[in-house]
């Protein structure tokens, strides 16, 4: 692609070709500013960390110098909702006004994509047991001519139906170059179109997970490239911590003992594998009903001074290991067998990493559900890891609408351990005249017995002036749970929560009902973009602080309080300021937008932390009486 003639801030400014070509185009200072410092760092080199207000116009402010200047480019995003946005149409329109064919590739990863081997085992050991797993039928009609192999081609099976799983590959099960359908493989030709594509389009989950496992076709994508813009980077931080330690799930082990009795069905093998997979599976159900004695769905590694569980772990250690010797003698007879095998000795050697626990800078935990556990190692920090990650290109961009503590980077600097150039712009959407920070007077503190009470009347109060059209956002299931069971019955409007449909279900019917008010948590604190009347009101039950009791994040606050830091200064209300800012911004989202933002924890009043919460809001005007809601609603 050729080099840029004119300036990505002038392609964007009044006059230039995107206000002519684009409907609706709006020219925005803020935007042309952050193309502009975009363009720099493409050209010179160097990391730039942008936080853009809602409104701004990030993607169109970073494609535009991408493209014009040929870099050769990654774009990472926090969700596949914006990574299919910006491949399907905010690539091709920015390219469209630049006149410029771009050569861009959507990659996702491996369990997107169909496995033709699988298939093939999956369908032969259907007609060997007789059975048929619901959904099987679609997918081999599907399978006779697509040309993609990406599984949301398939509009009439769920993405998260089981039978997924059975035909689609993983990092663990995968055969790579041994496979027999490796010429034809889906995955492989994703990664090649990748390898020769001006900008590949990823999301932070498979951007981590290929880098760190240096996955087939992807750990040798990083190195050949130019620039990498990371998307909604607020959530960098996780996502990395997960990827940079090493987890071992129930699932990954009821797996292991599947592939081998298909893998062995083919290889015809002299092992009796008949016996040594049952005694895997009952171990790890044993290890799973256990846990579910336990109200805490995360556990520290503490649990390992319970005999109960110490005895599970070792029976499961023991039949782990039987597995591993079976395999061990019949691995020579097949590659599927012998990729099994590594699998076998790779879960054992985390099983014992984190039992033992030798590397000090790892915390240990462990989740646990209904049938399911995961045995999670995360590491205290990542900065050493990230930073160095970073020598792979020339130029990096951080962007997200919430990246500041007020006007301070430091948090999110600290955490990735990354320096450079910082810009701020605030939306430009006009909160001064459009929006209403209510402040309710009188509510206890969120800790106090009778606050769901209490909350459940002001969402009844609030949603009455609002005509419904709220978002009531809580910290936890467990309060939302309580203040739903107490608004059953009690709201004019319709009434949804959390669970009672998926998640994508229940923000379609509230967009339809208009009206409606929806409780829920975490997943619908950001990612959820609801512009007009449908959603005029959002309500906060508390500052979202992390619990303390969050086995990665106690010994973070340790380690923090050892090092001479302040770790609820240093730590926790970043964390909250980061996660309040994403919940705010679900309420404006255009310019023609308005409405009433309720923060319903009295801490942002009165405690010394809160000015700082109410700083890295959006300039709202702010009131602690409930006729100026009602008056807000009542006006056009």
């Amino acid at each position: 692609m050729p080099g840029a003639a004119v300036s990505a801030a002038a392609t964007l400014a009044e006059g230039g070709p995107f206000q002519r070509d684009v409907p609706g185009f709006v020219p925005r200072a803020s935007q042309q500013e952050m193309a502009g410092a975009v363009e720099e760092v493409l050209r010179d080199g160097g990391t730039l960390v942008a936080e853009s207000g809602t409104g701004t116009g990030k993607t169109f402010a970073y494609l535009v110098p991408v493209l014009q200047q040929g870099k050769r480019t990654i774009v990472s995003t926090g969700t596949r909702h914006l990574q299919d946005q910006i491949f399907h149409r905010d690539l091709p329109r920015v390219a469209a006004v630049l006149g410029q064919q771009v050569n861009a590739v959507l990659l996702k990863g491996r369990s997107n994509y169909l496995c033709r081997y699988r298939l093939r085992q999956q369908n032969a050991q259907e007609s060997f047991a007789g059975s048929a797993v619901a959904g099987l039928d679609i997918i081999n009609r599907w399978a006779a001519s697509t040309r993609e192999g990406d599984i949301a081609e398939v509009e009439n099976l769920p993405e998260q139906s089981p039978v997924w799983r059975q035909v689609t590959s993983t990092s663990d099960n995968c055969l790579g170059g041994q496979c027999p359908d490796h010429a034809n493989c889906f995955v492989t030709r994703a990664r090649q179109r990748a390898f020769k594509a001006d900008v590949v389009v990823v999301n932070h989950h498979l951007f981590f997970s290929d880098h760190a496992l240096k996955d087939a076709g992807f750990g040798e994508l990083l190195p050949t490239c130019d620039a990498v813009v990371f998307d909604e980077a607020h959530g960098l931080g996780e996502v990395a911590s997960g990827f940079f330690g090493f987890a071992l799930s129930s699932y990954q082990l009821e797996e292991l003992g599947r592939d081998v009795l298909v893998a062995e069905r083919d290889a015809g093998s002299a092992v009796d594998f008949a016996r040594v997979v049952p005694s895997l599976s009952l171990a790890t159900g044993r290890l799973a009903t256990l846990l579910e004695g336990s109200r805490d769905p995360v556990l520290d590694s503490g649990i390992l001074d319970d005999a109960g569980f110490r005895a599970q772990i070792e029976a499961l250690t023991a039949a782990l290991e039987g597995l591993r010797r079976a395999l061990d003698i019949a691995a020579p007879v097949h590659e599927a067998l012998a990729k099994c095998l590594e699998r076998a000795e790779l879960f054992q050697a985390r099983l014992d990493d984190w039992c033992e626990g030798r590397d000090h800078d790892l915390v240990r935990w462990l989740a646990h559900g209904k049938n399911w556990f995961r045995l999670q190692a995360t590491p205290l920090r990542i900065d050493r890891q990230f930073s160095g990650m970073m020598q792979h290109a020339a130029s990096w961009v951080f962007t997200s609408a919430t990246l500041a503590v007020g006007e301070d980077f430091r948090a999110f600097l600290d955490q990735l351990g990354i320096d450079g150039q910082q810009r701020r712009w605030e939306s430009p959407y006009d909160f001064a005249s459009r929006t209403l920070l209510y402040l309710p007077p009188e509510m206890p503190d969120p800790r106090e017995r009778g606050y769901a009470e209490r909350l459940a009347e002001l969402v009844e109060s609030v949603t009455r002036a609002s005509r419904g059209r709220a978002f009531c956002l809580f910290t936890s299931h467990a309060m939302m749970q309580r203040v739903h069971r107490l608004l059953r019955g009690r709201l004019a409007w319709p009434l949804l929560v959390q669970g009672e449909s998926p998640r994508g279900e229940l923000i379609d019917r509230f967009r339809r009902e208009g009206n409606a008010v929806l409780l829920g948590t975490a997943s619908f604190w950001e990612g959820v973009d609801i512009p007009g009347e449908a959603l005029s009101c959002v309500l906060i039950d508390r500052l979202p602080f992390a619990a303390p009791s969050d086995p990665v994040l106690k010994s973070r606050l340790a380690a923090c309080e050892e090092g001479g830091g302040n770790p609820f200064m240093d730590i926790q209300v970043p964390y909250a300021i980061q996660a309040l800012k994403q919940g705010a911004g679900r309420l404006i989202r255009s310019d023609s937008d308005r409405g009433v933002l309720v923060l319903c924890d009295p801490r942002v009043r009165t405690a010394r932390y809160g000015e700082l919460f109410l700083r890295s809001l959006p300039p709202m005007p702010r009131s602690d009486h409930l006729d100026d809601v009602r008056r807000f609603f009542q006006e056009p």
